[in-house]
């Protein structure tokens, strides 16, 4: 993408609902390990996930398939995990199209610039996006 074309798709991108200048990140679901019952995942994007995964090693392998968990299962935490970040969507969108074999699941995030970035704002009135 040129940058003509990049300027283009930023002044002609959803917003989605903000005023601000947004910037977009490719998060990649990541797990952090083994929860201790009763303990849940902190994401900082509010939407960690738990998963009930099956530990092959301390199973007897008599497990039926169709059970709802073996007393070997463990619940696994999982959080989003910032990999790259993009001006578009359509640039964060062609990134995980290309690069989805090197990643686990991925989605993107929006996020926006503040009124008072004063350095963002400005480097982007710089470089010619609408930033207002």
């Amino acid at each position: 993408m040129t940058t003509k074309e990049l300027k283009e798709e930023y002044a002609k991108q959803n917003s989605r609902g903000t005023a601000y200048p947004i910037y977009v990140t490719v998060q990649e679901l990541f797990c952090i390990g083994v929860m201790a019952n009763g303990y849940s995942v902190n994401c900082p994007y509010g939407d960690g996930v738990m998963k009930q995964e099956h530990n092959c090693e301390g199973c007897d392998g008599n497990c039926d398939d169709d059970r709802e968990h073996c007393e070997e299962d463990v619940n696994m935490g999982y959080i989003w995990n910032p990999v790259e970040f993009f001006l578009t969507i359509k640039g964060a969108e062609e990134y995980m199209k290309a690069n989805s074999h090197n990643h686990g699941k991925l989605r993107t995030y929006v996020h926006y610039f503040e009124r008072r970035n004063f350095e963002m704002r400005g480097l982007l009135k710089e470089l010619g996006f609408r930033s207002e």
